[in-house]
């Protein structure tokens, strides 16, 4: 009896096993609630942002395997980073970046989306716009403004402009960005075709102008 019962251990045991490691039901497809799983992945980074959450940025929870960022200004070439790249520059200035925004130097940063068809200007509320979505993949856009002031300068600074494009792919528990290309407008006399000079992690914001550090 002993032998029956521990050979019957050994097969409950196998089972559990087996069962996690089986074919995981197909993921149901509902477009609205998808879409909003969209931006509610896309307002998290923008969060991130703003808060310099290293994880909220470029974490495993918002970026896919094989992710790749491409800065650009005006009509220049840009260049391509890769997420390693990416993680060491932001993790890089995260000692800085908490330094900024200590209570007493007071340095906020925003990043406003707005709507491809809508009007520029500063809300505090994002508008993305998903150009398509499927079971797999979604695109998204947006026009970007930042805004920048701190406890020496009380006034909002618009630091930079332009246009964001997202691929993402769709997993069991999120949508997680495989591409992103961020455009920046020209603020001076970058000539045409100009390589932009590389720029540490996402680009967004200049503190160090604020404070003069």
């Amino acid at each position: 009896m002993t032998k029956r019962i521990a050979i019957l251990a050994v097969l409950v045991a196998l089972a559990v096993a087996l069962a996690g490691c089986g074919i995981k039901p197909p993921i149901q497809w509902d477009e609205t609630e998808e879409r909003a799983r969209v931006l509610e992945a896309m307002n998290g980074w923008v969060d991130g942002v703003e808060a310099y959450n290293v994880d909220a940025m470029a974490g495993n929870g918002i970026l896919a395997a094989g992710f790749e960022l491409t800065i650009k200004e005006g009509s220049s070439s840009g260049y391509t980073k890769d997420a390693a790249v990416l993680k060491s520059e932001l993790n890089a200035d995260a000692g800085n970046q908490a330094e900024y925004r200590k209570p007493a130097n007071g340095y906020v940063l925003r990043l406003d989306i707005d709507n491809a068809a809508g009007v520029v200007g500063y809300d505090d509320v994002n508008a993305w716009t998903i150009v398509s979505i499927n079971k797999t993949n979604a695109e998204v856009v947006g026009k970007f403004e930042v805004y920048e002031k701190a406890a020496v300068r009380p006034t909002w600074w618009q630091s930079d402009t332009g246009n964001i494009e997202v691929t993402l792919v769709r997993t069991p528990n999120a949508w997680k960005m495989t591409n992103m290309t961020i455009k920046f407008d020209v603020f001076g006399t970058l000539a045409l075709g100009t390589v932009v000079p590389e720029i540490e992690g996402f680009a967004f914001g200049n503190p160090r102008a604020i404070f003069g550090w």
